[in-house]
């Protein structure tokens, strides 16, 4: 009884003693101080290249969809696909038979015109040499008037002097009844003149009325042939739509175009297979496409990052594959300036003279961008750590590790340009006093204390066990 008792008070205690022990919360160690070992740069002039390259594909520096501009059939296509052609070369004429009849008829027009503004013109000759005559006759009707006032003055003297010697029974009544007659004739031939003045007056005017529109006939004439001839003009320019012709020097790279097939200026060539390659939005098939290839180009899509280092002039390099990776160097002949909204890219373009036009467009290509920065101020990549949003350094200043952030440029993938470093909370450029500490950059923290180490040289470095 006893041994089973003690046993019984033994595991009682036992117990007691292992729950006592679980109520008890151990206290963690506290860690042990570390000091990371770092080594110091400074900045340092130098040059950075980097290299921005992507896959692309050789283009013709143009490529033009010819598209009839009239409704018409075509009579006749002089080239086909793979044919070199001029600039200005006909490559197809059009027939359109309603068009060459309104052209022939404006142009009769326009002769027509012609000949109104001759005829108008002779009129205002006739009217001219009418109003002559009229104001010659005005002339003639004053001497006139001139002339009886003058009779009529006479004989009123004569009268007078005769009516006086009548009285005096000198001369005979007879004689002065004779006079007064020719005074009234002459009076009444000098009122005649004078209504004949008023005539040649009103006739005068009445020409100098005519004159003047005859000459407004010949400008209204005028006009009309100017508005004729510019009408002809409109359509010589229809008329030559008729010939489809290439807008510079190049090849032939793609033909729809069949004799009696209909054309629209809206939907091209109705007759073009619907998978025929360069069509417009509105399915569209184009009569030809001339491309040009005397000059080829290469598109590369720089990244945002890049894109402020990228202008024209850049150097730049095209490596082809289908010439075994011949690689052509070049320069940025030209950017997009604004980036692309989508992929955030800008828009880089290099020209390549295609000699002997070997290079095809389509073929593939692989285009590099050469940034180059000379000597800028430039810290090891590894210095640079990401926190959050931005790209910090630390500094040493009194064996601590002091954060800054900082502005960076172009990198190589091992150095990197230093362009402003944070300074009493605003950015500054670098200067080759400061020293950066290299090192692990999940030991750095700010403010915490670093122990700084001498990187060894040879003279220093210890030989390696065999």
């Amino acid at each position: 009884m006893i041994g089973l008792f003690g046993r019984y008070f033994c595991l009682g205690a036992l117990a007691i003693l292992v729950l006592s022990g679980c109520g008890q919360k151990a206290e963690p160690a506290p860690p042990a101080p570390t000091m990371p070992s770092v080594t110091l740069v400074s900045p340092v002039r130098r040059d950075i290249q980097r290299i921005v390259g992507q896959p692309a594909f050789v283009n013709a520096y143009e490529q033009t969809s010819i598209f009839p501009k009239l409704t018409g059939f075509v009579e006749k296509w002089n080239v086909d696909i793979g044919d070199k052609v001029k600039k200005d070369q006909v490559l197809a004429t059009l027939f359109i038979p309603e068009l060459l009849e309104e052209h022939r008829f404006k142009k009769a027009t326009v002769l027509l015109d012609r000949v109104l503004v001759d005829q108008a013109k002779k009129i205002v000759d006739a009217a001219a040499g009418t109003l002559q005559a009229a104001v010659a006759k005005v002339g003639q009707a004053r001497a006139d008037v001139g002339k009886f006032e003058a009779e009529v003055v006479r004989w009123q003297s004569e009268v007078k002097r005769l009516a006086s010697l009548v009285e005096q029974r000198v001369v005979d009544k007879q004689i002065l009844d004779e006079s007064t007659r020719q005074l009234k004739s002459n009076e009444a031939a000098r009122d005649a003149a004078l209504s004949g003045v008023l005539v040649a007056e009103a006739q005068r005017v009445a020409c100098e009325a005519e004159l003047a529109k005859a000459r407004v006939d010949v400008l209204a004439a005028d006009a009309t042939v100017k508005v004729a001839d510019a009408d002809e003009k409109r359509l010589a320019a229809l008329v030559g739509y008729m010939q489809l012709t290439s807008p510079f020097d190049g090849i032939v790279v793609l033909r729809n175009a069949n004799r009696g097939d209909f054309t629209q200026g809206i939907t091209g060539d109705q007759s073009a297979n619907k998978f025929s390659p360069v069509q417009s939005a509105q399915n569209a098939a184009p009569v030809f496409v001339v491309a040009r290839t005397d000059v080829v180009r290469v598109f590369v899509d720089v990244p945002e990052q890049d894109a402020n280092y990228v202008s024209v002039g850049t150097p730049a390099e095209v490596r082809l594959e289908a010439f075994n990776d011949l690689v052509l160097s070049s320069k940025v002949a030209r950017t997009s300036w604004a980036l692309n909204l989508q992929t955030r890219t800008l828009r880089a373009e290099i020209d390549l003279p295609n000699i002997d036009t070997k290079l095809l467009p389509g073929m593939y290509a692989y285009g590099y961008v050469k940034i180059i920065r000379q000597g800028v101020m430039a810290i090891p990549a590894a210095c640079v750590v990401k926190r959050g949003e931005d790209r910090v350094v630390y500094l040493h200043h009194d064996g601590k590790a002091k954060k800054a952030r900082v502005r960076l440029g172009p990198t190589d993938g091992t150095w990197v340009e230093l362009v402003a470093i944070e300074k009493d909370g605003l950015f500054a450029p670098p200067n080759a006093a400061m020293e950066l500490i290299q090192g692990d950059p999940d030991e750095m923290q700010d403010e915490s204390p670093v122990k700084v180490i001498k990187p060894e040289t040879k003279e220093t470095a210890k030989p390696a066990k065999p």
